[in-house]
């Protein structure tokens, strides 16, 4: 048994330097963006696939080690409960089985041998590794052994110290990405796997663990998309409460065999996070509210839930963060927090939720410095002055140009507590976190309203393909009306700063021109077609850009900037 555990620790060692190298190859990819940088692709291509031919060997010897291993295993606890031993088994031939599929249907090599071809296929191999459900079938594994036969826990000989789970990054992120992963667990309890990830951090086991999932207490949670769910834990006599609040990016369950459900649980759960992010966040009106409400009932059941003297500690990613911010500035609900690439404080909507924060004269002297803004850091400290107070326990982590940077540029949002921002240094990155350097604020506000208009167009869609059908319904119109109104100075005007703005940004390639005279022409044709011709600049749409700036937002790709040292702390 002891080598078979030894085998599993090895194999995630494996999974972990999959995922940093994933990164490292993701890091690369702003060289591919011009001529002169991609020279320097050359050695870094040779390392990368160096590095990766060595850990897809080893995880295939690896796996098969551990499946005979498994398969020979003979142990005492296989009497007394029976169905351990084909569980074990069944999670590694599932392993066995990613493994050879890999192997089978790899994506082939470019036609161009070119170095940044190289680079997007050694991306597609790691993809094609399907990392998620791998590790995830692996932690199972450990999670019915730890579970099932507890002496090979070994225990370390000091005590639990408070907050150290909290303190401990890798915890965090891992407990962060758990609300996104649980589909992988749906055949276990959440208190069986945070105790083996409790154990795997501290190496203390707990006397109690219970989880607390929002949309089994609160009603309206799960008809408005709002997910949180809390651990309350007890180690060595300290009690803890991790509530932990996911973000907008909706989880593929690929558990679920059937693709049609697959996709509509999919756009379902993100349409009801952007409804609330564009409502609650870009806009902050009163139709934005309903998982704040629900995030304030789960916080209020937690409190009668949890006993006397409990620490309650918070963490959220992206959406998740917000919560965290939010619930603090009008509740105090955390001793600590922590949020990662967090979604900003809406003033406006704080101020509908509870409007005796502070006084009427600074409501209005912080939407008067808050309407127009770039948050510097003396603009911070008088934000922080005019509320109750400086909220040193909240620290908000962020990858410097994360995309959800860019929401703290829009009126009336702020962060409550420390900002700390993380990055690289000589390294480049075109992504900007200050569309106000390109677009002044009516062009912001209009495209607020753009983004508003279209939630309350699709409000009423209740599947994912009324969903899609009304986006493609409000795209046409808004079409339409730009071809009507190309004319008009303004609208030229904000199309162009707006074109400029993603340009720099590096989601396209190519620097925009004014809109052809065949913008007025050819109506008839699809949206999508007629663009691309009338309009060149569309052509040349960057989706490694894209794509990039999405992988550095989720908990994957972010975490490895926070092993660095903060750059800024604001």
């Amino acid at each position: 048994m002891k080598e078979l555990l030894q085998t599993l620790d090895k194999l995630a060692k494996i999974y972990e330097q999959f995922d940093l190298l994933d990164f490292r190859a993701h890091k690369v990819i702003p060289l591919t963006f011009n001529k002169k940088d991609s020279k320097k692709l050359l050695p870094q291509n040779k390392r990368l696939y160096f590095s990766y031919q060595y850990l897809d060997s080893e995880k295939t010897r690896l796996t098969n080690l551990a499946l005979n291993q498994i398969i020979d295993l003979k142990d005492d606890s296989f009497k007394a409960n029976p169905e351990l031993h084909p569980k074990l088994i069944d999670k590694a031939l599932k392993l066995k089985n990613i493994d050879e599929t890999h192997k089978t249907n790899a994506p082939n090599m470019p036609r161009r041998n070119r170095k940044i071809n190289k680079l997007k296929q050694l991306i597609a191999l790691i993809d094609d590794e399907n990392l998620t459900l791998c590790r995830g079938y692996l932690t199972q594994i450990q999670v019915l052994i730890h579970s099932h036969i507890p002496q090979l826990s070994p225990q370390r000989n000091h005590p639990y110290a408070e907050q150290e789970l909290l303190n401990n990054l890798d915890f965090r992120t891992d407990l962060m990405q758990f609300d996104y992963d649980r589909y992988l667990y749906e055949d276990f309890e959440p208190e069986s796997f945070l105790r083996y990830l409790i154990y795997g951090h501290v190496q203390r086991i707990p006397s109690y663990v219970k989880s607390f999932d929002a949309r089994d207490f609160v009603p309206e949670a799960e008809e408005c998309g709002f997910s949180g769910i809390a651990y309350l834990i007890t180690i060595d006599g300290i009690s803890e409460c991790y509530v932990t609040f996911k973000g907008t990016e909706a989880d593929m369950d690929y558990t679920e065999r059937s693709r049609t459900k697959r996709m509509e649980k999919f756009i379902l759960e993100g349409y009801k996070d952007w409804n609330y992010n564009v409502n609650a966040i870009l806009v902050g009106n009163t139709l934005g509210l309903d998982q704040m409400n629900a995030a304030e009932k789960f916080m209020t059941y937690l409190e009668d839930a949890v006993p006397e003297g409990c620490k309650m500690y918070g963490l959220g990613h992206s959406l998740g963060g917000h919560f965290v911010q939010t619930l603090q500035l009008v509740s105090n609900c955390f001793d600590k927090g922590y949020t990662l690439n967090s979604a900003p404080v809406q003033l406006k909507q704080v101020q509908l939720i509870k409007p005796d924060l502070i006084p009427d004269k600074d409501w209005k002297h912080l939407f008067t410095i808050t309407k127009d803004k770039t948050i510097t850091s003396d603009l911070n400290k008088e934000i922080q002055k005019l509320l109750p107070r400086l909220y040193p326990e909240i620290i908000n982590e962020s990858f410097e140009q994360d995309l959800t940077q860019v929401f703290y540029e829009l009126p009336y949002t702020i962060w409550v507590g420390q900002k700390w921002e993380f990055n690289f240094s000589e390294w480049k990155y075109p992504f900007k976190i200050h569309p106000r350097q390109y677009m002044d604020l009516p062009e912001i506000n209009s495209y607020q309203r753009l983004f508003e208009e279209f939630f309350a167009r699709t409000q009423n869609a209740t599947t994912g393909r009324q969903i899609m059908r009304t986006g493609i319904s409000f795209a046409w119109d808004r079409m339409q009306q730009l071809r009507r109104d190309i004319d008009k100075p303004e609208t030229a005007r904000y199309f162009f700063d707006y074109s400029n703005y993603l340009y720099q940004s590096g989601i396209f390639k190519d620097e925009p021109k004014d809109v052809s005279k065949y913008f007025n022409e050819d109506t008839e044709s699809s949206i999508w077609k007629s663009s691309r011709r009338e309009w060149p600049f569309l052509r040349s749409l960057n989706r490694d850009m894209l794509e990039l700036s999405i992988y550095f937002h989720i908990i994957y790709g972010s975490k490895h900037f926070l092993k660095k040292n903060p750059r800024k702390k604001i």
